[in-house]
Order: C-alpha cells, then sequence, then structure tokens
C-alpha cells in the first residue's frame, strides 16, 4: 500500500478518472447519497490523497487547500479494503500534511470519537447532510 498526497494538477486522467470513480461507488451507490452532486466543480481546487494498492485505488480523501480552513471531505475507502485500519492510515497522513494549518471536516456522526482518536475536535451541534447526521471536526489538535 501507498498514499500519494497530489495537487489536482499533477493528477493523470487515470488517476482523476479512479478517483470520481471510488467516490461515486461509495457515495453514490452505497450511501446513495444523489442530493448533493459528486462532481461538484471543486477537485481542480483540491490536493487528493490516494491510497494505493499496487495499481488499484482503493482510498482516497479530498483537501481544499484554497481556504483558511483547509476542508477536507470525501473520505472514502474501497468496501473491499475495509476494517483494515486503512482510513486511519489515511487520516494520519492528512494530520501530517496539515501539520499546525487549520482545517475543518464535516463528519458522519458515528464516526466523531475514531477522529477525535485521530486528534480532531468537535464543534458545535449535529447538522444534516442529504439526511445523515454529521458534526463539525476542526483542526489541530492543540485548538481544543
Amino acid at each position: 500500500m501507498r498514499i500519494e498526497i497530489k495537487d489536482y494538477e499533477e493528477l493523470s486522467k487515470h488517476e482523476l478518472h479512479e478517483v470520481l470513480a471510488l467516490r461515486s461507488r461509495v457515495f453514490v451507490v452505497e450511501q446513495e447519497i444523489t442530493e448533493e452532486p459528486e462532481v461538484d466543480g471543486r477537485d481542480p481546487l483540491a490536493h487528493h490523497l490516494l491510497l494505493w494498492d499496487e495499481d488499484q485505488l482503493v482510498g482516497t480523501i479530498r483537501l481544499l487547500c484554497d481556504r483558511e480552513p483547509i476542508k477536507v471531505g470525501r473520505v472514502a475507502v474501497d468496501r473491499e479494503y475495509r476494517q483494515r485500519g486503512l482510513g486511519t492510515k489515511m487520516m494520519v497522513a492528512v494530520g501530517e500534511f496539515l501539520g499546525e494549518r487549520p482545517a475543518k471536516l464535516h463528519a458522519q456522526s458515528h464516526l466523531e470519537r475514531w477522529y477525535e482518536g485521530l486528534g480532531w475536535h468537535r464543534v458545535g451541534p449535529n447538522f444534516d447532510i442529504v439526511g445523515i447526521d454529521h458534526v463539525r471536526m476542526d483542526w489541530p489538535p492543540e485548538a481544543a
């Protein structure tokens, strides 16, 4: 397994296709999220974490670095690769990428404790995004 974080301009056409296909499988097919467009025009403004198992993309995260705080989102792991600690490895890499730069994410609320264990902290009440309960989480850990 290898992790890379690339700016949009560094992605090959194949890599971009793999990112969009994986996110579509996870968010549109599995989670049936259809109200919010998966291809929203923001990918060109982002860095993308890519988790590869040889030549197969098995995980991805989008990092919108064009704003402060940086917005972390579209965290996805292929169904066949879940429950192996890969999401944790990806989020540790995100933490290393962020360093002390402020960031936020909208976590599905059932994952709040997992994110807290990685150094994120909750901000504010729960809220709904396309019918799924979420909570805002902020970085860095020292800001808690």
